[in-house]
């Protein structure tokens, strides 16, 4: 009987649940998969995939600022799936569940079920997970990486490496952490400062070694690359720097949904260290609760510190700390607790409970936008001869990729396709000066996405002035479409 109660056991708790965990993390995220319109970066990220391999290779030293693997990996996706918004986020998608998995086992395998279930949990019900791991950008490729590592890296130091392949897969684990976003390196480099833990144990530390020398070795064609873009972003990013220490904290509360939750961890924490103080229980703390602490904490902080001179301190570009914070705060949980078998389910089911109710799913102030509406308006209204002008010019791939699918996927006629069309993105006044006076006939439509009316370069003040307006329509956030006559 001991022996049928031990299988049940593992099977409960070691593919049953997690199975269910992820499946229902998928199938209650692709209910939303279309929910939000492809826009922003997206289609500059779906555009690039659809080219070939070598001009996704050449990008990031041409001023693309991310690497290429997300992108190579869409570009496979595409070929079979195609380019159509369920087809494109799919693939994020499956990228932020399977990193459920690697958080609950990271958990589960080795500190318990408990650390596991609420780090796991708190990852599904953030928000701005929920919102990235529907987004076709990499952001759900670089946690779904940070988590196996991490993972990965946990079994090397609890099981000694007694698992042949547990090397091999953190090498693998961290290469394609580097290659979806540059700051997957923090990470690396915080594997090698927790190595320092294991100083004693040769074996443990070797292997560390080995694995971040590897992945040096294998970044080699594009430190280059990573160099020229740190010069780049050291003389100024769209990114503002943080106008106060505040910020940290709001950014930390960012993670659990609210601030509240945040206050509640912090308070759940201390009422541990008060336990662990009153039963003398600090000798049962693991040494890797404080790698999982090191993880995510001087990565954050550094990022933070930084930003005063180098702003990069916003919230997708701090996401892949939070599996770090999560995993930290669930074991911390476990073991200022003392592994009690009635707190710990107690300040979990608090814990979840609280970032269920502060959760948010998708809200509009997550970049909300309309672009089917914006681009059906002016293929309603725009007539053969109008001229159809798009600033900033960087909307141009958003635009045609609701406007006209067929000049969206056309990547090498492209500009060409959409000239023909009278359709012309403009870098700024000048260039919509060039652009109308070679235009004599039909009306002249000005779509301008993002920037207010007052803050376009002038474009739209220069068009007021010399010609008559006839319409302006505003859609919610972004757009306003603007119709003169000539």
């Amino acid at each position: 009987m001991s022996a049928q109660k031990s299988r049940n056991e593992f099977l409960l708790f070691n593919v049953i649940f997690p199975l269910l965990l992820t499946v229902a993390g998928f199938v209650w995220k692709f209910f939303y998969i279309t929910y939000r319109e492809i826009s922003l970066d997206e289609p500059f990220t779906i555009f690039h995939a659809q080219q070939s391999i070598w001009h996704i290779l050449s990008m990031p030293a041409q001023g693309e600022p991310n690497p290429p693997l997300f992108m190579l990996l869409l570009h496979f996706w595409i070929q079979l799936t195609g380019t159509g918004p369920v087809a494109v986020r799919l693939l994020p998608l499956l990228f932020n569940s399977l990193t459920v998995l690697f958080i609950y086992f990271s958990g589960k395998r080795f500190f318990g079920f408990w650390p596991g279930l609420l780090a796991s949990g708190m990852f599904l019900l953030s928000n701005f997970h929920f919102f990235h791991g529907l987004e076709a950008r990499t952001y759900s490729l670089l946690s779904l990486a940070t988590a196996s590592s991490l993972y990965f890296l946990l079994q090397l130091v609890k099981e000694q490496g007694s698992k042949k392949h547990t090397i091999p897969l953190l090498i693998i684990s961290n290469i394609a952490m580097v290659y979806s976003h540059y700051f997957g390196w923090f990470v690396v480099f915080m594997q090698l400062a927790c190595g320092l833990f294991y100083f004693r144990e040769k074996k443990v530390f070797k292997n560390i070694l080995i694995s971040f020398g590897v992945t040096v070795v294998a970044y080699l064609p594009f430190f280059f690359i990573l160099f020229r873009q740190f010069l780049k972003s050291s003389q100024g990013t769209w990114v503002e720097p943080p106008k106060s220490g505040a910020e940290y904290l709001y950014q930390l509360g960012h993670f659990l949904n609210h601030p509240e939750v945040f206050r509640a961890v912090l308070w759940i924490l201390a009422a541990g260290l008060v336990f662990m103080v009153y039963k003398k229980t600090w000798k049962s703390i693991d040494k890797e609760l404080f790698i999982l602490f090191i993880w995510w904490f001087v990565p954050f902080t550094l990022m933070f510190l930084i930003s005063f001179e180098m702003p990069v301190f916003i919230t997708r570009y701090l996401l892949f700390n939070s599996v770090g914070l999560y995993l930290f705060v669930a074991v911390a949980v476990s073991q200022l607790f003392n592994r009690n078998k009635y707190l710990i389910p107690a300040a979990a089911i608090i814990l979840l409970a609280m970032m269920a109710n502060r959760m948010k799913i998708l809200p509009d102030e997550f970049s909300y936008r309309e672009v089917t509406k914006a681009t059906s308006f002016v293929g309603n209204h725009k007539q053969v001869n109008d001229v159809l002008i798009i600033h900033p010019y960087w909307a141009d791939m958003e635009f045609a990729y609701y406007y006209d699918r067929s000049i969206f996927t056309d990547a090498e006629n492209f500009y060409e396709r959409l000239s023909q069309q009278n359709i012309y993105p403009v870098w700024g006044l000048e260039h919509a000066k060039s652009v109308t006076g070679k235009n004599s006939s039909g009306r002249i439509i000005y779509y301008l996405n993002g920037p207010k009316l007052d803050e376009d370069d002038g474009i739209y003040k220069y068009l007021k002035e010399n010609y008559t307006m006839i319409d302006s329509t505003g859609f919610p956030q972004t757009y306003t479409i603007t119709t003169f006559e000539r």
